[in-house]
């Protein structure tokens, strides 16, 4: 396999910046990063595997989940706080709410993709419950029961998750260690 320099890539773009990998296989190798040299210049190469282990293994501190947002995501908490200010009081200080995707997306100023899958880690979270399904022919999203930030952690107490590390996402734990428990 025949590796190539940035600046070799980059000449080969031509007028549109189109690249074809086709002809180099350089991609494999890893993605360019840019670098400074030991006299300050700044240059492109390619992250050794060691480094990438390094980066892939680092773990967030996890201390106790104290408030309710410390096992949230910020796109998590803009759902929850957007789903919490639309929705009607229910049992127990708990709230009640039927909203769609897209409109809970216009809601938050997020993607639909995203307000989906940060529905789902909110259910998981023990934040959020579904109640009822959608309504294509009407046109109605899910209902959701809302639970008030006491009963979530009431809820997250009960089933052990009293615990948060922050990586790449929000993760409770069962234990302080490490999240195999």
């Amino acid at each position: 396999m025949e590796l190539i320099s940035y600046d070799e890539l980059m000449s080969n773009a031509g007028m549109s910046g189109f690249v074809s990998f086709l002809e180099h296989s350089a991609e494999a190798e890893g993605p360019i990063v840019k670098t400074k040299e030991r006299n300050g210049v700044e240059g492109k190469s390619r992250p050794t595997a060691a480094i990438a282990e390094q980066v892939t293994e680092r773990s967030g501190k996890i201390r106790p989940a104290i408030a309710v947002e410390d096992g949230h995501s910020l796109a998590e908490q803009a759902i929850y706080e957007a789903l919490w200010k639309a929705s009607a009081p229910g049992e127990n200080g708990d709230r009640a709410i039927r909203v769609g995707y897209h409109k809970l997306a216009r809601m938050t100023r997020l993607s639909w993709v995203s307000v989906k899958s940060n529905l789902r880690t909110l259910e998981k979270k023990l934040a959020i419950e579904i109640t009822g399904s959608e309504n294509s022919a009407t046109r109605e999203g899910k209902s959701y029961r809302i639970y008030s930030p006491a009963s979530i952690l009431e809820r997250r107490k009960r089933a052990g998750l009293e615990w948060v590390r922050r990586t790449r996402g929000v993760e409770l734990l069962s234990h302080p260690t490490n999240g195999s428990e």
